[in-house]
């Protein structure tokens, strides 16, 4: 089913089925001169696409007086990604939409378009005036046959992510450790092209002495993504992160590629655990302190709880000033304490 795309301030793009275009005359009098009629093509270039290379849908008109496209219907709604906002003009005299296509697509496009058609008239001196009018034309018919990336080379977990250049590095928060301390492994993908929504890095390598939990994105942007996860080391021998690889289609030298995050190294500052020697505290708004200390400041501001001793790792909760909270374990100024609502981090 076809449907309205976008409505946005310079192009309307419309499915087969939209209302037509209600589109006004302007600068119209009785010695407006003839517009007289015209006809337009589409195709794409490239003639033949390629799943997540960009390309174009180029409209050319036979009429030598302006164009302004305002709305085009009869347009994909489906396996496909539009690149702008508006039809834009080219010295060449043709009308381009870029456009990236997400999958495989064979259709026939049954294209109109509509907008101002503009004249000027004067002898080019001291007199000068425009006349414009609406049109809407229909198109003939655009066969569409998208491919997809081709098979030669293609890794068995290939991810789909097309482009000229796709960055994958990753950090570890904190790096120095204990075991039994929670890591934060980052991993941000930087890229230019086209990176479906559905791909999640290949974590390779990975030591059995630690606890993996699984990644989370945490954003993503149309040149980056930004993928967690939560690593326990459970001895001294955990001393290295995971492989982080994603491959990819590189466009622009035409076959796939792989880019890799290489393993960061953990600094152990005792082999023994931390501790959990269950020490019954309460909490103010700047650290956990012990049940000798001074009575809580009543106007504190809230303790933020962290995943990891970092202040760049994700809150897991806040407490009030004065919750009760049992210490697990210390390390580089930071308390890893439990509560009734989370488990965490305060400094």
């Amino acid at each position: 089913m076809w449907a309205v795309k976008y409505l946005l301030p310079a192009l309307l793009v419309c499915g087969a089925s939209s209302a037509p275009a209600q589109l006004f005359n302007f600068n119209l009098g009785q010695n407006a001169p003839k517009m007289g009629d015209f006809s337009g093509t589409v195709r794409l270039d490239p003639e033949k696409p390629v799943v997540g290379i960009p390309c174009a849908f180029v409209f050319t008109f036979t009429t030598k007086n302006r164009v302004d496209i305002q709305q085009v219907m009869g347009l994909p709604d489906r396996n496909i990604e539009y690149l702008s906002t508006s039809v834009e003009p080219f010295a060449d005299g043709s009308y381009r939409l870029p456009v990236r296509f997400t999958g495989p697509l064979k259709q026939d496009l049954a294209i109109s378009v509509g907008g101002m058609q503009t004249v000027e008239s004067g002898n080019g001196t001291s007199f000068r005036s425009s006349y414009s009018t609406n049109f809407r034309k229909s198109l003939p018919v655009l066969k569409v046959d998208v491919s997809p990336l081709p098979e030669e080379g293609r890794p068995a977990d290939f991810s789909g992510a097309v482009g000229k250049r796709f960055d994958l590095t990753q950090r570890l928060t904190p790096d120095h450790v204990r075991p039994g301390d929670l890591v934060t492994a980052t991993y941000e993908l930087s890229y230019e092209g086209y990176c479906p929504s559905n791909v999640w890095p290949s974590v390779q390598h990975l030591s059995n002495e630690f606890k993996v939990y699984e990644p989370k994105e945490i954003s993503r942007t149309p040149t980056k993504v930004v993928w967690t996860q939560v690593l326990v080391p459970r001895t001294v021998a955990a001393t290295n992160s995971a492989l982080v690889s994603l491959s990819y289609y590189n466009s622009f030298l035409g076959r796939y590629e792989i880019a890799k995050a290489e393993p960061k190294a953990l600094v152990f500052v005792s082999s023994e655990a931390a501790s959990t020697q269950n020490t019954s505290v309460t909490v103010t708004g700047d650290a956990a302190v012990g049940k000798a200390a001074d009575a809580v400041d009543a106007a504190a501001r809230p303790v933020v709880l962290r995943l990891a001793p970092s202040e760049t790792s994700p809150v897991v909760a806040t407490l009030p000033p004065g919750s009760p909270v049992t210490e697990l374990a210390t390390l580089n100024g930071w308390r890893r304490v439990s509560t009734q609502k989370a488990v965490g981090w305060t400094k």
